[in-house]
């Protein structure tokens, strides 16, 4: 749906930009907002992936294979990075976007509103690409590997001779009311005789 809104920007704006270099403009803003939300999407990614039971010292479970925690590892270390080359490097932010800005003025056409619109594509996407890819790292990726933990795990118990059933556990004796002669109800009727 965002692709498809930024799709309907892109084109009301190429349709402001001269004949000849309008579909130019278009492909141009179209690739550039693309790259954009993919470099933001990798950056959520790395800092969204779910940590596992065994990367965080927690007992994992046992089975002849445990999950790969490579990505997770190395997500740990890049993000450590980014966090750090962005705080060092925070100054140089402003010029590094004014430098953008004009270096996307004459591929998106040349206009006075060029450099503008190209920096807003290029920011607006970046933070889309690193919400969406965050949350779908942290609600759908995680479900998925829990399910496939499950079915490892599930894979494992009946390799090792486990059917999966459940034996209820030993209750209380379940209670039988019996009664006696003198409770159970008389079958004559009250008005019958010899009821006095």
């Amino acid at each position: 749906m965002v692709a498809f809104l930024w799709t309907i920007v892109i084109l009301i704006y190429a349709l402001q930009v001269p004949a000849g270099a309008r579909w130019a403009a278009f492909a141009t803003a179209v690739l550039t907002g693309s790259c954009s939300f993919l470099a933001g999407g990798l950056v959520g990614f790395l800092f969204g992936i779910p940590r596992s039971a065994a990367v965080s010292g927690q007992t994992a479970a046992t089975g002849e294979y445990q999950p790969n925690s490579n990505l997770i590892e190395v997500s740990d270390w890049l993000t450590k990075i980014i966090v750090g080359i962005g705080l060092v490097q925070i100054g140089r932010v402003v010029p590094a976007l004014t430098r953008l800005a004009a270096s996307m003025k004459a591929p998106l056409g040349g206009l006075t509103s060029s450099a503008a619109f190209g920096i807003a594509l290029v920011i607006a996407n970046v933070l889309l690409g690193f919400l969406f890819f965050y949350l779908w790292s942290r609600s759908l990726l995680e479900r998925n590997l829990e399910l496939s933990n499950g079915d490892q795990q599930n894979d494992t118990a009946l390799a090792d001779g486990d059917t999966g059933d459940v034996t209820p556990a030993p209750g209380p004796e379940p209670q039988t009311t019996e009664t006696t002669e003198s409770e159970k109800p008389s079958a004559e009727p009250a008005g019958a005789p010899g009821s006095d």
